[in-house]
C-alpha cells in the first residue's frame, strides 16, 4: 500500500481559456500554496477538450509545477492524470502521477473546488 507523504493546500492564482491550433478548448488554471515535504508550491493544471465536450464531467489533465523547498532549492514536477466531477457540484476529483526532477515519482489525489477556488489533497508514494 502506498505511503501518505503529506497534504497540500493551494489557492487558484489564475484561470484562462484558449483555442488550440486544432480548434479545441484549452483550460489552464494556476495554483499556489504549500505541500508537506515540498514547502511553497506553484503549478498549472491544463485540460484540453473538443468544443462539443465543453460540458464533460470527466477527462484528462496535465500538471507542470515547481516547489521552493525550505533550503531554497527548487524541484520541478510534470504529471499526467484524470479528473471527474463530484455529483452536480463545481468540484472535481483529480488524480495525477507526477515525475519529480530529483528522480522520484508520486501520486497526487486532490479536489478542485471552483467555488472556493482551491485545490487541496494528499500526496502518496508510488510502489
Amino acid at each position: 500500500m502506498a505511503e501518505k507523504l503529506g497534504s497540500f493546500e493551494s489557492k487558484m492564482a489564475g484561470f484562462s481559456f484558449t483555442k488550440t491550433e486544432d480548434g479545441q478548448i484549452q483550460t489552464t488554471a494556476s495554483y499556489q500554496g504549500t505541500a508537506e515535504g515540498f514547502g511553497a508550491v506553484f503549478g498549472t493544471l491544463t485540460m484540453t477538450q473538443p468544443l462539443a465536450e465543453a460540458g464533460a464531467t470527466s477527462g484528462t489533465v496535465t500538471y507542470v509545477g515547481k516547489a521552493l523547498l525550505e533550503d531554497n532549492s527548487i524541484l520541478g514536477g510534470i504529471g499526467e492524470g484524470t479528473w471527474q466531477q463530484v455529483g452536480n457540484d463545481a468540484k472535481f476529483k483529480m488524480s495525477l502521477l507526477i515525475d519529480i526532477s530529483d528522480g522520484t515519482q508520486l501520486r497526487s489525489e486532490g479536489v478542485i473546488d471552483n467555488v472556493e477556488m482551491t485545490l487541496n489533497g494528499d500526496n502518496y508514494s508510488v510502489d
